[in-house]
């Protein structure tokens, strides 16, 4: 039966079968961040796997769990485990001591059949039950994690008086880690009225079978007015779910918090969406990977690794089914930061090279690995000094950012990676440059394999041809040109075969023809040369819009191809 926990904690102890059955019937993962841990572990740091509710009898209890993200949890040993399933939500649920009874791996994700609960605890005060927003009930909130820096957007998803959960995109959450103290974070309701405190980030948890991840917050340092306010704002959110859901009173009505004069309800028109092609989905899955293995680094997880082999294999699957429309779909991933576009273009660039040359290519896999992770240490240095990646930098972080492939190493060797020769020597030498004026180490070409020497080409000329906080993205031909005059520096064997490769024009690219028409190269001919494009745009007819796909015999009605342009000034992504 239900008992009192005494102390600080003043939660709540359930062990009657019937009352914790009915609780987890009332979950809903698509609110609630669930994640299992083993042997009901109750260290600081626990690991908390991702996981759904799959399935539950209301009669036995027996309930069935699918735990994502979880490589590094072997099916057959967990038989001698006791699982705790928590819900970061409703009071902060754990269910302990819950036995399984089976396993089955599918890929990265396991299906357990798991028994009753013995034990359900919630260590949240009764007068911090957070109240979660159903789906018409939409909350915008803004997370300052670092002063002067723009917020990251984010939707709220529940609310008490201590705290909230947010969801934002996985992408956007490299600048945050567990225990992170946020400066401000700003609600904004329907009505106009904000609700702002500064916060610290309780868990990062990735959402199931989503690009989301649910980010849990407590309030901290609030003084008397604001406790006033988000009294308010919680009751008024009750009641307004209250009255959506036609729970409330015959007199209930509208909260004035959630009534917006400004914009009545309107119906929502549906858009059509051009579909993502497949290829463009299963880059997107790499991406949400690396991800996934970024947060597991920054907060001391265990890593993904088996979805880094797999990823390693998918990228290298894609580029040998078609190598055009591959290097097509790298150009269509402009919502990722730039340090995961970079690392994806490298990783697929780099096997591109590699399976071109014979006595290279049965080392791909290994090399595709190292460059899908290489550039992860930049993002681990995100800090109050180096707050952004993407903006204008000074001379002073510009030199801490070279600490990132070190800050990478150590992450990698605490977590124990398996790092291979060929993975750390592409980590440690892609910055490295023949004449010695590279880094971390400084060394020469001596001291360079011809696999690094050709990632340091790669890695050189996509980052040239990104847009960076103190210049514009070069063109491709700009970037060559850097290279080929500077042997000194760049392995000119290895600047030629990647010119011979992706030729002036690269699949994805944005080109201007002397029509006026903006199209992206879609495919290439023995030459190097476009012979098929998606027309987009007509620089002399403002307001109109193309998608139409051109093969070159039609070329002579979009003009003479005049040059590469750059996406951004025009506002146009793949």
């Amino acid at each position: 039966m239900e008992t009192l926990l005494s102390g600080e904690s003043d939660g709540v102890v359930v062990d009657d079968a019937r009352h914790i059955t009915d609780v987890l019937i009332n979950l809903d993962d698509r609110c609630d961040a669930l994640t299992v841990s083993l042997n009901d572990q109750t260290s600081r740091s626990p690991f908390n796997y991702p996981a759904h509710l799959d399935q539950l009898d209301p009669a036995t209890g027996e309930l069935s769990l699918v735990v994502t993200d979880a490589g590094s949890l072997k099916a057959l040993t967990l038989g001698e485990h006791r699982l705790t399933l928590r819900a970061e939500n409703n009071q902060t649920l754990r269910f302990e001591a819950i036995r399984v009874l089976e396993a089955e791996r599918f890929g990265n994700a396991l299906q357990l059949r798991c028994a009753p609960p013995k034990r359900l605890l919630t260590a949240a005060r009764r007068q911090r039950v957070r109240i979660t927003l159903r789906k018409d009930m939409t909350v915008s909130a803004a997370m300052t994690c670092f002063v002067g820096q723009p917020p990251l957007q984010a939707t709220l998803r529940d609310i008490s008086s201590g705290g909230c959960l947010l969801s934002l995109p996985l992408c956007d959450c490299a600048s945050l880690s567990e225990g992170q103290t946020l400066p401000e974070v700003m609600l904004t309701f329907p009505s106009g009225e904000r609700f702002s405190a500064d916060a610290s980030v309780r868990h990062i948890t990735p959402m199931p079978r989503s690009d989301q991840a649910a980010v849990g917050l407590a309030f901290s340092h609030l003084d008397r007015p604001r406790h006033r306010q988000l009294a308010h704002v919680v009751a008024s959110t009750e009641r307004e779910i209250a009255w959506r859901s036609g729970e409330g009173s015959r007199l209930a009505a509208p909260t004035p918090l959630y009534t917006s004069a400004d914009h009545p309800p309107h119906k929502q028109v549906k858009r059509q969406r051009r579909r993502s092609p497949r290829r463009v989905s299963t880059l997107r899955d790499i991406a949400r990977n690396q991800h996934l293995f970024l947060l597991a680094l920054q907060n001391d997880r265990p890593l993904p690794v088996e979805r880094l082999e797999r990823s390693a294999n998918e990228l290298i699957q894609l580029l040998s089914k078609g190598r055009q429309a591959f290097f097509y779909g790298l150009a269509c991933l402009g919502d990722e930061p730039q340090w995961m576009q970079h690392s994806l273009n490298v990783a697929g660039r780099l096997a591109d090279l590699m399976l071109a040359e014979p006595a290279l290519a049965a080392e791909t896999h290994r090399a595709v690995r190292a460059a899908l992770i290489h550039d992860m240490g930049k993002a681990m240095l995100i800090d109050e000094t180096l707050p952004s990646l993407e903006s204008e930098m000074s001379d002073a972080q510009r030199l801490h950012l070279r600490d990132h492939v070190d800050t990478l190493l150590a992450a990698l060797e605490r977590a124990g990676y398996p790092l291979e020769a060929l993975e750390r020597e592409i980590i440690s030498d892609i910055n490295e440059r023949l004449d010695g004026s590279g880094y971390p180490r400084g060394v020469t070409k001596e001291a360079l394999s011809p696999v690094a020497r050709m990632a340091a080409v790669i890695d050189v000329i996509d980052a040239m041809t990104r847009p960076r906080g103190d210049r514009p993205a070069l063109g491709a031909v700009e970037a060559y040109r850097y290279l080929y005059n500077r042997p000194a520096r760049f392995d000119h064997h290895w600047v030629t075969r990647y010119v011979q490769r992706h030729g002036f024009y690269p699949l994805g690219c944005l080109v201007r023809f002397s029509h006026g028409y903006l199209a992206w190269v879609l495919a290439l001919d023995e030459r190097g040369q476009p012979c098929r494009v998606r027309v987009v745009r007509n620089t002399r007819r403002e307001g109109i819009f193309y998608d139409d796909d051109i093969n070159r015999v039609d070329f002579d009605q979009l003009g003479r191809l005049v040059e590469s342009v750059q996406p951004e000034r025009y506002g146009l992504t793949p």
